[in-house]
C-alpha cells in the first residue's frame, strides 16, 4: 500500500512539474508574440490567433484546476487538447501533424498522467 502511494505521489509532482513547465513555455510564447506582432501572426487571421490564445489559456488554467483537483482538471485538459488539436488539424497549411505533435500532445500526456496519479492511489494490492 505504502509503494502504491509513493508512485502516486511521484506521478503527481511529475504531472504538475510537466504541466507547469509546458505551461509557462507556451503562455511566454504566445503573450511575446502578441505583444510584438499582434493576434494576426499566431496564425494567418485574427480569429484564428484569438481562438489559439483562448485555447492554450484555457488548458494552462486547466493545469492549476489538476494541481488541487487532478482527476476532474486531468479530464478538462484532455478534453481541450483534443479540441486544440483538431483546431490546429484544420487550421494549418501543409504539414498539420507536426504542429498537432508538438502543441496539442504534451498537454494530453499531463492530463493522462493526472488521472493516472489518480487511479494508481485508488487502487490496492
Amino acid at each position: 500500500m505504502e509503494n502504491n502511494k509513493n508512485q502516486s505521489n511521484t506521478l503527481m509532482w511529475f504531472a504538475r512539474v510537466c504541466g507547469l513547465i509546458i505551461s509557462s513555455l507556451w503562455m511566454y510564447d504566445i503573450i511575446r508574440t502578441i505583444i510584438n506582432e499582434g493576434f494576426r501572426s499566431l496564425h494567418n487571421q485574427t480569429s484564428t490567433g484569438i481562438i489559439l490564445f483562448l485555447l492554450i489559456t484555457t488548458l494552462s488554467i486547466g493545469v492549476l484546476i489538476a494541481w488541487r483537483y487532478p482527476f476532474p482538471g486531468g479530464r478538462f485538459i484532455i478534453i481541450l487538447s483534443v479540441l486544440l488539436s483538431i483546431f490546429i488539424y484544420f487550421s494549418e497549411q501543409g504539414n498539420r501533424y507536426i504542429p498537432i505533435l508538438y502543441q496539442g500532445l504534451p498537454f494530453f500526456l499531463v492530463g493522462l498522467l493526472f488521472i493516472q496519479s489518480q487511479t494508481t492511489k485508488e487502487e490496492s494490492p
